[in-house]
């Protein structure tokens, strides 16, 4: 069986067995407190462990992707060389050193994607000891996570690294909740920044504007990021900007892709589109950021920030394409989709779907960008266009979501509902006493 063919297959059953989970949700609320802990580890073990074990120990398979680039960089800081100087990597400065952990026991690339699978595991880990007391139907919304085939598939078979970022979001919560002190939320991260990507930076800007003290964050990110800037321009000069590279690229899909039909060809504008792309970016989270801060706790707030952020980027950024879906679809399960609404469930589930298929399609496809009505003629770039207009369309409708909660705080007016239903039963409880 083809890649293409395993992913739609993965796809396929992936979304059926999401939708059946949410459609008898009842039989998973039947889980009392003490035993939800041990069904997330087996779901765990079974959708992340088990596809790695049949894939790479039982199939034999190679790592795909980013795998081997990752692989190539780990060795070569295996060896003690100086990332950026001696040997190159798209991605921040300690990230190749952070992905030699299990190279000292197991010198494989297939050893790094398991790795990749600790860290989604650990992700998952602190967010549902955060989000427990925090969210209601936490529970539900991470089993419903760990289902959908999308984070599956960039995990196992991509071996993707974005969630690394929403691990440092998580970390920086539990900072937060133990110091009540926005330092060492700025100290996470910075930390974040030198490990993960450049496109943390996106969201380090925002929090400026979500968090209680924004000077003590500023202080924070001082504190950790300024001496490991100095290190690297002392290392390696300006080495460390060519990452930034990958900004110029032209990936789908997104917003210029899919309206490049009609519009004409973006290429010649891509460096302009680029800072458009990473302004609005920031200046819209930003803005959401203010809103937030005064409707919810930093807690509650941030998954609904990262969402917005990163749905957003894929949006409206030309480099972007599905693979970074896997930044942001934790959190977003976590404090934006309403498992209970048939709607926000069938989007993300059909959103999920075509984030399987599109990349392995779009790259066999040779990474064409439709510049002309013409080049739809031909069926096999007629479904690839379709699947990205799927795709914008999914991500502007989570959008709306994100407005809506922002905008009109739908989520305080859910929480007032409980509570005066809670009010309603007790008094009518009292009164047929």
């Amino acid at each position: 069986m083809s890649v293409l063919l395993f992913k739609i297959a993965i796809a396929f059953a992936g979304s059926v067995i999401t939708g059946g989970m949410l459609r008898f949700r009842n039989l998973i609320d039947r889980i009392n407190s003490r035993q939800q802990t041990s069904v997330l580890v087996l779901f765990f073990v079974l959708f992340r462990v088990v596809p790695f074990l049949i894939v790479y120990v039982v199939l034999q398979l190679k790592a795909r992707s980013d795998v081997p680039i990752f692989y190539d960089a780990a060795v070569n800081a295996m060896r003690g060389k100086i990332v950026y100087r001696d040997f190159w990597t798209p991605y921040s400065p300690l990230f190749p050193y952070a992905t030699t952990l299990l190279l000292w026991f197991w010198n494989s690339a297939e050893a790094l994607i398991f790795q990749m699978i600790l860290m989604e595991g650990l992700a998952l880990w602190l967010t549902w000891k955060v989000y427990r007391p925090e969210i209601r139907d936490s529970f539900v919304r991470l089993l419903s996570y760990l289902v959908l085939p999308g984070p599956l598939v960039l995990c196992v078979l991509g071996g993707q690294e974005d969630i690394w970022m929403w691990l440092f979001g998580v970390i920086s919560v539990m900072a937060w909740q133990r110091t009540r002190d926005s330092l060492w939320i700025g100290v996470v991260m910075a930390l974040a920044l030198i490990t993960t990507k450049a496109l943390a930076v996106l969201i380090v800007v925002p929090m400026l504007f979500l968090v209680e003290k924004p000077l003590r964050y500023i202080a924070g990110l001082a504190v950790t990021g300024l001496p490991a800037l100095g290190i690297l321009v002392m290392l390696v000069g300006d080495k460390f900007l060519t990452p930034l590279a990958f900004a110029d690229m032209p990936f789908a899909p997104n917003l210029w892709t899919v309206l490049s039909p009609l519009i004409g060809d973006f290429q010649p504008y891509s460096k302009i589109l680029s800072w458009v792309g990473v302004g609005l970016t920031v200046g819209i989270s930003s803005l959401g950021a203010a809103v937030l801060k005064q409707r919810m706790s930093y807690s509650k707030a941030l998954p609904i920030l990262w969402s917005l952020c990163f749905c957003f980027m894929m949006f409206i950024h030309k480099s972007s394409f599905g693979n970074y879906a896997f930044i942001f679809l934790m959190p977003m399960l976590v404090n934006v989709i309403d498992v209970n609404n048939i709607r926000h469930v069938a989007a993300l589930i059909l959103f999920n779907a075509v984030v399987v298929v599109h990349p392995t399609y779009w790259w066999g496809l040779k990474t064409p960008i439709f510049t002309n009505w013409s080049q739809l003629v031909s069926t096999e770039n007629l479904i690839d266009y379709l699947m990205e207009v799927l795709l914008v369309g999914c991500l502007a409708y989570f959008l709306t979501l994100l407005y809506r909660i922002i905008s009109h705080g739908q989520h305080l007016q859910t929480d007032r509902l409980i509570k005066l239903g809670s009010t309603d039963l007790r008094m009518n409880h009292d009164r047929g006493n």
